[in-house]
């Protein structure tokens, strides 16, 4: 070895001194024994095991690497040093040789080696590849597609090697909806280029989620290693980082500074529902069981989104391979088994610390009990529902949220929803309280799958619980068919006979048809009540089951008015609504509400002196009632609540009925069915009627 190869550089040796610091270590320097040289030596200072090294630096790489090993050995010895190290400022080690910094106690490495050990980077990488190797990841990663704006790549962990090997000089910002998504390709990556590094490690550029403090920060700007982070502010236009941020996190920083964020954009998608089911095809290992699982995607939309889920996949995947076990049952027990064992798994995983308690699990509980409610669950921005089990991506994953409408909306996946609620049902009757929760009309079908599975003794105490309603429905189901059955027999009934009575009319004589002008009359007027009631039996029934929505008061009041008025233009109706007033309902139940009421107030008083009716609504707290006063003759004490039973009717004509008795019963009925309530205030001046409704409060 020439002399000139071992002549050290002071820029070097003082580099590597600053490494050091920054590493925080105390950097000595001591006169050494060959006339003119001087020693340099590292110790930390923390730890236990406080190794001094001593380390030298040539500029290229020595042309005997083993005469250069006993060279160090000999100053290690000499200065009582515990290693010695040699470092390469320029270019690489010879062929076939690497460091062992682990066993040995002299190596020759690179100075882009000893940046990223003396770091942390390249020990956190090996654990990383150990730990993602060890848990059979890299064989259950699902590609990803990236989009660069100028092209889309099948596989985004692919073209972010590509982009690390280039030696990148300034940000990757990726972009994705989903967290799982971004999480999932990081971790392939670093995997991928960590696997490379352990067999290559003086000449790999590495990707790391360790922060850019010290040593480590000196590796992300000597471009050794690639930062990834999620946050804004680490973002530098001069240095390479890759940065992971939810679009909604980009939109709102760019409205901000009225500018875009340093870096390139780049589009992370969510794997398709075919590359998913490729996906478990591929680990699933039976045809018999992929058969059955694209059977419950395709027979449950909601166990398909479960499964598309990026965050799902390994969870889902064992869960159900589990079900292999599972005796041959129907589709929908196998879903909810599969579905149990998943929010088992992931739960588990949730609540693994020694802090944690199932009742952390109460505001899950109660979130399903709100969608169930409500249709969906205001979160508000920048806060999560619970802090823990969900968290970040493991939120996502619990419940596999997507967004409803705008505005902080959301909604847990509904098999999700039904778990929970089964969890809470469960606990509320083991502890005596059947009723509390039973009374709810819950999603049946896996309400009581999940109560089956989570706690038979529970589900059988519902069961005989229940025993008592399901024969009131079975009597309502028999009620109902014998109206549907009645009405449709009316209806063919007045038909026929005002085919007949007009048959009979046209082969009469004008002296004849006025002579029995009355009995014709009568005839109408029979058959025209017989048609009302045909026609509002078959709506008594038929309860609109439309998503409730928020709807305008004043919009649909005056609709609902408007025949009324033209049908009686006598009658003086003024209305007196906020233009401002929603109310939660559906839009066929609320129309047929107003149309029952104010048809009740226009008939009653169409044959009295100045016949007037009032519309009018004003809040309640968090419910606007609407009234419908009339100056009829008004309703008696004693027919106050019959007023809103079937068939009940207090207008006469002589001995016969006015009305058919179904319209105030009818809008009780369909009020009932939206949470709203309809009754009679006998304390109001004149008749009056009211609908008392939720109102209806935006996000926004």
């Amino acid at each position: 070895m020439n002399d000139d190869e071992h002549e050290p550089a002071m820029a070097g040796e003082n580099a590597v001194a600053r490494l050091f610091e920054a590493a925080d270590c105390d950097v000595s320097q001591a006169a050494g024994r060959e006339p003119g040289s001087v020693d340099w030596f590292a110790t930390p200072r923390k730890g236990l095991g406080r190794r001094r090294t001593y380390f030298r630096v040539w500029t290229r790489c020595p042309e005997d690497i083993d005469v250069a090993l006993a060279e160090l050995d000999d100053k290690r010895r000499a200065t009582a040093a515990d290693r010695a190290l040699g470092v390469v400022m320029v270019g690489g080690l010879l062929p076939g040789y690497s460091a062992d910094l682990e066993a040995g106690r002299c190596a020759v490495l690179t100075y882009r080696r000893l940046v990223l050990e003396v770091s942390g980077i390249a020990d956190s990488v090996r654990e990383h590849v150990l730990a993602y190797g060890a848990r059979a990841e890299p064989a259950l990663y699902l590609p990803r597609r990236v989009d660069d704006r100028e092209r889309a790549y099948p596989d985004a962990v692919g073209w972010i090697k590509e982009w690390v090997r280039g030696r990148p000089t300034s940000p990757i910002i990726l972009l994705s909806r989903h967290a799982a998504d971004r999480s999932a390709v990081v971790e392939q990556v670093i995997y991928e280029i960590g696997a490379r590094f352990v067999s290559e490690p003086d000449d790999t550029v590495l990707l790391s989620r360790q922060a850019p403090v010290g040593a480590a920060s000196l590796a992300y700007a000597l471009g050794f290693s690639v930062l990834v982070h999620e946050d804004i502010r680490l973002l530098h236009s001069h240095q390479p980082s890759l940065a992971c941020l939810e679009y909604s996190a980009v939109k709102s920083y760019e409205r901000s500074v009225r500018d875009y964020l340093p870096g390139k954009y780049v589009s992370l998608s969510t794997p398709s529902s075919i590359d998913v089911e490729r996906w478990f095809e591929a680990r699933l290992g039976s045809p018999a069981l992929n058969a059955r699982f694209l059977s419950a995607r395709e027979r449950e939309p909601e166990f398909r989104r479960l499964t598309d889920a990026s965050a799902n996949l390994r969870p889902m995947l064992d869960a159900v391979l589990d079900s292999r076990g599972v005796s041959s049952s129907g589709i929908a027990q196998w879903i909810a088994y599969v579905v149990h064992d998943y929010i088992s798994t992931v739960l588990r995983g949730a609540l693994r610390d020694e802090t944690a308690s199932p009742a952390q699990l109460v505001p899950l509980e109660d979130a399903a009990l709100t969608q169930f409610s409500l249709g969906w669950i205001s979160i508000e921005p920048g806060r999560q529902l619970v802090s823990h089990p969900a968290r970040g991506p493991e939120r996502e994953q619990i419940l596999t949220w997507h967004e409803e409408g705008s505005h902080g909306r959301f909604q847990m996946n509904t098999l999700i929803r039904d778990y929970l609620i089964a969890r809470r049902l469960a606990r509320e009757i083991l502890a005596g309280n059947v009723g509390s929760l039973s009374r709810h009309q819950f999603p049946r079908e896996y309400v009581f799958l999940f109560l089956s599975i989570l706690s038979p003794e529970a589900a059988a105490r519902f069961a005989e619980g229940r025993g008592v309603e399901v024969r009131a429905e079975i009597e309502a189901e028999v009620e109902r068919r014998l109206q549907l059955t009645l009405a449709h027999q009316l209806k063919r009934s007045v038909g026929a006979i005002l085919m007949h009575v007009q048959h009979v009319r046209e082969n009469l004589g004008a002296a004849d048809v006025a002579k029995f002008d009355y009995e014709f009359r009568r005839i109408d007027e029979e058959l025209a009540f017989q048609s009302a009631l045909a026609e509002q039996t078959g709506r008594w029934q038929e309860v609109p089951n439309d998503p409730p929505e928020g709807l305008a008061l004043h919009e649909n009041v005056v609709d609902a008015a408007a025949p009324l008025r033209q049908k009686y233009p006598d009658v003086v109706c003024e209305i007196d609504v906020s233009v401002a007033l929603a109310v939660r309902a559906s839009r066929a139940g609320l129309r047929e509400i107003l149309h029952c009421l104010m048809e009740n107030a226009f008939h009653a008083v169409a044959s009295a002196p100045a016949p007037r009716v009032g519309i009018r609504a004003t809040h309640e707290g968090d419910t606007v009632r609407l009234d419908i006063v009339d100056n009829g003759p008004g309703i008696r004490a004693e027919d106050r609540e019959r007023i809103f039973e079937p068939y009940v009717t207090t207008k006469k004509g002589g001995d016969q009925p006015l009305g058919t008795g179904l319209g105030l019963a009818i809008a009780r009925r369909y009020a009932a069915r939206l949470g709203a309530y309809v009754g009679l205030d006998p304390e109001c001046e004149g008749t009056c009627f009211f609908a008392r409704f939720v109102t209806w409060r935006d996000a926004s």
